[in-house]
Parts: structure tokens; C-alpha cells; sequence
């Protein structure tokens, strides 16, 4: 399992797919291919599939309903954006190129009344939250309808194809480590460049910061509570499955990086290794 903490950099990540199934998340596909790829972003999936990196690759997006090509007229309109008098709401609207022969589209989005509705309740909860940091995450930019049109075929697996036709609404890191527990049959997991916080405290961490779909690299950490839950949730689940954290150093509380996580002690199929002692393993 990739995760795109900067940890990962540096790591021989074709040695590691000679010798694995390896899982990736959103923009590790612009300059690595994965065997398979999550993403549950809705601009960065947009952004995966208009590359053409689905037609051949094995990738999970959160939603992936086609509709026919009769349905984009009533379906693409500025009254479905918002309820309010507001101009340019045609600019929300993001269509895709439809090449001939392409007659169905997917569609996802966000309406702006509600992804304003996020903002407010988010400022109420952590007034001291950061402007900058709040219009990445809930901007009006992030609201709006994305599609895309398809080809006949492509190799994009809906996430909600796990039991009970949900994906729980995890991030892509803790997705792709179910997805994996759930439908590869694996021995062991290992969860490689899943950094739970930045070095420093502060700022974010990430191997695609101050790229397009992703934070500023002067952003704040994101909070790691939700990865840290879901992940010991599959832990919990599939408890036959021996998962292994690796971390650049050995275990050390000090180290913000390669620590132990205090919520996944007493976890009895978790073990810690380094980068050189996974190497030495898959060996």
C-alpha cells in the first residue's frame, strides 16, 4: 500500500511492484503506475480519467455511475450548481472533450449551497482555522459538476462494489488497505508512506503538495484522526491478515514520522518495520 507521505520518497517503487501488488492513491499515477489505483477525490479522479490512465489501468474511483448521452441535457444545468441568484454559474459546470463514438457520461459534484453550508459549520467548530487552508478544502472552487465523458470501455472499478455497496466514506489511503484486505486474499499488508503527520507539526504533508487538486506546501497538517480510525477498523476485521507499518527509522515515540501510534497498540496482527527491513524481506 502506497500512501503519498514524503516518507515514501527515495523508496524503489519498481523493485517493490516486481515482488507485490502494489496500491496506489490519486496523483501517483502522473509519474508511477501502480498495479491498482484509489482515488475518492472528485477533481482528481476527473483529472485521472481525462489523462487516459483508466483506459489501461486498474483503478478504483468512489462513484462510477454511467448515463447515457440523452440524459446530459437535462442533468448539466446551472439550477442543479445552486438555488440562489448567482451569476457565472455556468463556470461551475466542467465538461470533458466527447470524442465520436463516446455516448455515455459520469457525473459528480457538489452543489454550492451545501458546500457552503460545510464552510460555516466548519468556521463555527475551529474558528481559528486558517482562510487559506478552508478554501482549499471548502472553497467555492470545490463545488460545481464534473463530467466526463467515456469510452465503451475502460478499467475503473466503482469503490462501492465492497459488500454492502458502500466504501464507508474512507479516505483513499485506509480505501485502498480494504479494498486490498477485502479482495486481493493477502498474507501480509504493508502500509508504506502512510505518514499520520508532517515532520515538523506544521505544515502539510505530502509527496504532491503545491500541485493542482492538492494543499499548498505552507498549508497546515492535516488531521490524522479519521486514518488513524479506519485503518484500525480493517485491522480489526481481518485479523487472519499480518499488516506491517513501515516507517524510514526504527519505532521511536520522539519521532513524529516513525512512531508508534498510540491508538493501534494492543493490536495483535500490526507489526513495525523499516524501509530496509522491507527490502531485506521481500528479498
Amino acid at each position: 500500500m502506497l500512501g503519498n507521505g514524503e516518507s515514501r520518497l527515495g523508496l524503489d517503487l519498481d523493485y517493490l511492484k516486481e515482488r507485490a501488488i502494489v496500491w496506489g492513491c490519486n496523483a501517483i499515477y502522473r509519474d508511477w503506475t501502480p498495479d491498482r489505483l484509489v482515488s475518492v477525490d472528485i477533481e482528481m479522479s476527473d483529472e485521472i480519467y481525462r489523462s487516459g490512465y483508466c483506459f489501461e489501468n486498474v483503478t478504483y474511483f468512489r462513484e462510477w455511475c454511467r448515463l447515457p448521452a440523452e440524459a446530459f441535457d437535462m442533468l448539466a444545468r446551472p439550477e442543479h450548481i445552486s438555488r440562489q441568484d448567482i451569476d457565472n454559474l455556468d463556470s461551475f459546470i466542467h465538461v470533458s472533450p466527447r470524442p465520436e463514438g463516446w455516448d455515455e457520461f459520469v457525473m459528480s459534484g457538489q452543489d454550492l449551497d451545501t458546500m457552503r453550508g460545510f464552510r460555516e459549520d466548519h468556521l463555527r467548530q475551529f474558528p481559528d482555522s486558517r482562510p487559506e487552508d478552508i478554501d482549499r478544502v471548502l472553497g467555492d472552487k470545490r463545488a460545481g459538476l464534473w463530467i466526463t465523458w467515456c469510452p465503451p470501455t475502460d478499467k475503473v472499478i466503482e469503490a462501492r462494489s465492497l459488500p454492502g455497496n458502500t466504501d464507508y466514506g474512507f479516505a483513499a489511503g485506509p480505501l485502498q488497505n480494504l479494498l486490498a484486505s477485502q479482495f486481493d486474499d493477502p498474507k501480509e499488508v504493508y502500509l508504506v508512506g502512510h505518514d499520520m503527520w508532517s515532520e515538523t507539526g506544521d505544515f502539510v504533508n505530502n509527496v504532491y503538495k503545491d500541485t493542482d487538486c492538492y494543499q499548498e506546501a505552507g498549508g497546515s497538517e492535516v488531521p490524522p484522526d479519521n486514518w488513524i480510525d479506519h485503518h484500525k477498523l480493517i485491522f480489526d476485521k481481518f485479523p487472519d491478515i499480518k499488516y506491517y507499518k513501515v516507517n524510514p527509522k526504527p519505532s521511536d515515540d520522539g519521532d513524529r514520522i516513525s512512531r508508534v501510534i498510540e491508538e493501534w497498540k494492543n493490536t495483535p496482527n500490526l507489526e513495525y518495520m523499516t524501509h530496509d527491513e522491507l527490502y531485506e524481506r521481500l528479498n
